[in-house]
């Protein structure tokens, strides 16, 4: 098996030497069959279960995540037995890594929001922010623009890329 992004084997591009977070709706959109993105989103999980990139989750996008894929954002949601058992498969992968804040964390980014003049749900991304900071170089996300303001971490939407899976 062989996955290209933009027709290049994805262990030889760019993206192989990065440590990425995988936001929330990269994790939903591998799910949701009924997504325009399901393609894409599925080639990515399946390129990081299977070590070909090195990616993480945070229990908050495990979180999320649960909460997207059982509600009225998507089509068809899961049932709450099908998303926990979901959740439960990333926890344990050892392919993909967990990253947990600390303490640290939380005063750094409500420092943060408060400097930024940050308001409502826009928090939790600075929280997933100063999760990333340090660990990852790179945050996957169709938000790009949600996480602009940091500069210690880069953001890139896979989802404009072209993903395709060979024999």
């Amino acid at each position: 098996m062989r996955i290209l992004v933009d027709d290049v084997d994805v262990v030889q591009s760019v993206h192989a030497q990065k440590r990425i977070l995988l936001d929330t709706m990269i994790l939903c959109y591998a799910h949701d069959r009924l997504s325009p993105y399901y393609a894409e989103a599925s080639l990515i999980i399946k390129a990081s279960m299977n070590g070909l990139i090195e990616t993480y989750v945070s229990y908050q996008n495990l979180v999320e995540f649960y909460s997207i894929i059982t509600g009225r954002r998507v089509k068809k949601p899961l049932t709450p037995g099908e998303a926990a058992e979901l959740c439960g498969l990333y926890e344990k992968s050892v392919a993909i890594g967990k990253l947990l804040p600390n303490a640290t964390t939380y005063v750094e980014a409500f420092e943060s929001a408060r400097d930024l003049s940050i308001v409502n749900g826009d928090v939790f991304d600075c929280v997933l922010a100063h999760t990333a900071k340090g660990n990852v170089d790179t945050i996957w996300t169709e938000n790009t623009q949600h996480f602009k303001e940091y500069a210690f971490l880069s953001a890139e939407n896979p989802l404009e890329w072209k993903w395709k899976e060979t024999a």
